[in-house]
């Protein structure tokens, strides 16, 4: 007989894959339904994996399971969201403390390349490779802290973020401002000024706080 475990984690992992970045970007709103006949034929895949896909997110908190209405991105209130980056914000600043006596010559010219791109990627105006360098940028500092139950953490509430990143990037202002804290993280990581990187880090978690409240306090899928 054939065998198709790894064709079906295949299909899993892509279904997975494809509804995440649905949601991730935004195509998917927060509070929309999942319409799982709809999906399924978007992403060319069967029901089956795709209710895998469903669960695995739901695990996650990411998508809300309402009894007798079905399943749906999930939704914040305003509290939910403080605490989101109350709690990432001493944990980011956490990593860049463990982090920073790691971040020798290889470590930092990673994140240097890290920045430029972003800073390209801003030029272009390529809101989704911004993005994805600003993940980057906090998963080199994440990985060089080398703390297993921190990277383990970070992990399961950088999901929640990013549901709330492509919408607080609505801000005007945002971007370019967090560019230049990227920049000066990454300088005082070259000079070896710990305390000047984690404060910055502070620094730029609650901007990024402050945009996110301040684009989703009008919106419907948040309540007070």
């Amino acid at each position: 007989m054939e065998d198709l475990t790894v064709g079906a984690r295949t299909v899993n992992e892509l279904a997975y894959e494809r509804l995440s970045g649905l949601i991730f970007s935004g195509a998917l709103g927060l509070g929309e339904r999942l319409d799982e006949r709809f999906l399924a034929e978007r992403m060319g895949i069967s029901r089956t994996p795709l209710r895998e896909a469903i669960a695995q997110l739901a695990s996650n908190g990411i998508v809300e399971r309402r009894p007798y209405q079905g399943n749906f991105v999930r939704t914040f209130t305003l509290k939910q969201i403080h605490d989101l980056y109350e709690v990432r914000k001493e944990l980011e600043a956490l990593a860049v403390r463990l982090a920073a006596p790691r971040l020798q010559d290889e470590g930092l010219r990673e994140l240097a390349e890290t920045v430029a791109r972003c800073r390209l990627a801003l030029d272009e105006n390529d809101t989704e490779a911004f993005e994805q360098t600003d993940r980057d940028f906090h998963a080199t500092i994440l990985r060089y802290s080398d703390n297993e139950a921190l990277i383990a953490a970070l992990a399961r509430l950088s999901l929640h973020i990013q549901l709330l990143r492509h919408l607080a990037n609505r801000e005007p202002s945002l971007p370019e401002h967090t560019m230049h804290e990227r920049e000066a993280i990454l300088d005082a990581f070259t000079r070896g000024e710990t305390e000047t990187a984690i404060a910055i880090m502070r620094e730029h978690i609650d901007g990024a706080h402050s945009a996110a409240i301040s684009q989703m306090a009008g919106d419907p899928a948040v309540s007070a």
